[in-house]
């Protein structure tokens, strides 16, 4: 089959976990990982997580970050739009497709103070979103902080403007940039003082998929701080903190290990992920993505599939580096695939991760 005829969904499908017997929890063996430890076995970071999204932590439109408002029974143009708490509109495409902001509600930095407006976090029960909640022992309890802090900003006044004034305006951008930070971390401290999070996932694309939105010196005036801070938080609080970056952002790398401290990363497989191992493998674990277009490839055999599970680990693993190797984010929605994946990565990390300390 032709690779552009292959099918492949925006996001991919949940499939149901295995079954399975493993020598210590999907939980310990993932957080191994982000203490840059050597797992038993190479994490799937999706199979060892329990996501919870509370409904009070209104950043995003309802559904989360993941979530559709998409209206299979409209056409585009009659799509309803939802808000954010700042009265920023969103909408969905597609069935699929999450939702994307479509109307922000200032025009240039200079006019955020007037027009955007925080939540009263103190007046929110933060504790009515576990009521029935149940935690699942074996799995690691986590969420994503919403928006980044850079993501705010042209989610807000547009993202030509964002960049604009981010280069034009840094002091006025670093103001508001500190400010959305140190709402962050309220409203991750009242989250988590219900939920007890073993990791958190914070969202900032500062990157193309050719290199970074702006320079380091732009950075470290303006966001640099901020995200510290966040990270200092949620890491003090007893939390992973694994940083989200999309596009080419392996400039960015010694800020995330040197002064972030992220314990890992969630980066697409443009980026030199066995580099990342190679130069950083102590210090930060990163993720690598299956290829969809094996994933999702119906003429792909069985065999084949097990022989790429297997580059994976050969490639990837925490027998090839210092610290964890990387962890793993599967998808695919044939399960003939999806499942020989599964089980020739657990089996064979296994095998190779024995004797490692």
């Amino acid at each position: 089959m032709e690779r552009e005829k292959i099918y492949i969904p925006l996001m991919d499908p949940i499939m149901a976990l295995p079954e399975r017997e493993f020598p210590i929890s999907k939980k310990d063996n993932l957080m191994k990982a982000f203490r840059h430890e050597k797992p038993v076995w190479m994490p799937i970071l999706t199979h060892a997580t329990q996501w919870v999204f509370p409904d009070s932590f209104k950043d995003m439109p309802p559904g989360g970050p993941h979530g559709t408002m998409y209206d299979p029974n409209l056409p585009a143009s009659e799509q309803k739009t939802t808000a954010d708490w700042f009265g920023v509109l969103y909408k969905s495409s597609g069935p699929a497709d999450p939702p994307i902001n479509v109307k922000g509600i200032f025009n240039e930095i200079g006019e955020w103070k007037e027009k955007m407006h925080f939540p009263d976090l103190e007046a929110i029960d933060w504790a009515a979103d576990a009521k029935d909640f149940h935690r699942a022992p074996d799995l690691a309890l986590a969420t994503r902080l919403g928006s980044g802090i850079f993501e705010r900003l042209h989610m807000c006044e547009g993202f030509e403007q964002c960049l604009v004034d981010i280069i034009s305006e840094p002091e006025e951008c670093k103001e508001f940039f500190d400010r959305v930070g140190q709402y962050k971390i309220d409203s991750f401290r009242h989250m988590h003082e219900v939920f007890k999070f073993d990791y958190i996932i914070s969202h900032d694309d500062w990157a193309t998929a050719r290199a970074q939105f702006f320079s380091a010196q732009t950075f470290e005036e303006t966001l640099l701080e901020c995200t510290v801070k966040l990270a200092d938080t949620v890491k003090k609080a007893g939390c992973a903190f694994m940083s989200h970056c999309c596009g080419k952002m392996e400039a960015w790398l010694p800020y995330f290990v040197n002064e972030i401290h992220a314990d890992a990363l969630e980066i697409q497989p443009i980026n030199d992920i066995r580099g990342i191992l190679d130069k950083w493998g102590g210090q930060i674990t990163p993720s690598i993505h299956t290829d969809p277009y094996i994933m999702y490839d119906p003429d792909v055999k069985e065999e084949d599939i097990r022989a790429y599970a297997r580059s994976i680990v050969d490639k990837y693993g925490a027998q090839t580096c210092d610290g964890s190797g990387a962890i793993v984010y599967l998808g695919g929605s044939i399960p003939a695939l999806y499942y020989a994946f599964e089980d020739e990565l657990f089996n064979y990390s296994y095998e190779k991760y024995a004797n490692l300390k």
